[in-house]
C-alpha cells in the first residue's frame, strides 16, 4: 500500500514540475514561435528549448536568456536576450552598443571564425545591426564547414542577439529575417 501511495505521489510531483518552456514559448497561428517573457516572435524551424544562465559583470548580476532550436548538430538557431542593469548601458548609443556587441561576439568565436561584415539594418520596425562570420583558414583546413549569421537589436535595456550557427540551410533567412517584438 505505501509503495502505491509513494508511486502516486511521485507521479503527481513529476506532473506538477512544469518545464518553463511550456509556459513561456508557444506556437502562433502563422507557425512562428513566441516568448511571453522574451516579448518576441520568430520562425524557429522546431520548438526551441529555453535555458537561463546567471551572469555577473562587476557587482551587477543579471540573467542571459537563451532559446535554441536545432536541426542536427550542425544547424543551430538561437535567440538570446539580456536585461542589463540600466546604468550599465544607458550611456551607450545604439551604434556603440551594436559595435561593441558584434566585436565581443566575434572575439568569442575568433578561434574558428572571422568577421566578414557588419552593417546597420531596419527589420520589422527595429533598428539594429546585421553581421556575418565565416570560418577562418585554420578551421577550413581541419575540414569544418559553416558560418554564423546574426542580428543585434536593442529595446530599452534589453539587448537581443539572434544567430544561426552552422552549414547552409533553407530555414536560415526565414528565421533571421522574421524576428520581431510583440507589440
Amino acid at each position: 500500500m505505501t509503495k502505491k501511495v509513494l508511486l502516486i505521489l511521485t507521479f503527481i510531483a513529476f506532473l506538477s514540475c512544469g518545464d518553463k518552456t511550456n509556459d513561456d514559448i508557444y506556437k502562433t497561428k502563422s507557425g512562428a514561435y513566441a516568448s511571453k517573457t522574451g516579448n518576441f516572435i520568430v520562425h524557429f524551424p522546431t520548438k526551441p528549448k529555453y535555458t537561463s544562465i546567471d551572469n555577473q559583470i562587476g557587482l551587477d548580476k543579471f540573467q542571459i536568456h537563451l532559446y535554441r532550436s536545432t536541426l542536427g548538430a550542425q544547424k543551430i538557431f538561437n535567440v538570446e536576450y539580456n536585461d542589463y542593469p540600466e546604468h550599465m548601458i544607458k550611456s551607450l548609443s545604439n551604434e556603440q552598443l551594436y559595435t561593441q556587441g558584434v566585436a565581443n561576439f566575434a572575439n568569442k568565436m575568433a578561434e574558428s571564425f572571422n568577421l566578414q561584415y557588419q552593417k546597420p539594418i531596419e527589420q520589422n520596425d527595429l533598428n539594429g545591426q546585421a553581421f556575418q562570420l565565416e570560418l577562418n583558414k585554420n578551421a577550413k583546413n581541419k575540414g569544418h564547414d559553416g558560418f554564423i549569421m546574426g542580428r543585434l537589436f536593442r529595446d530599452g535595456n534589453r539587448v537581443y542577439t539572434i544567430t544561426y550557427i552552422g552549414v547552409n540551410d533553407k530555414n536560415v533567412d526565414s528565421f533571421i529575417d522574421s524576428f520581431r517584438l510583440i507589440k
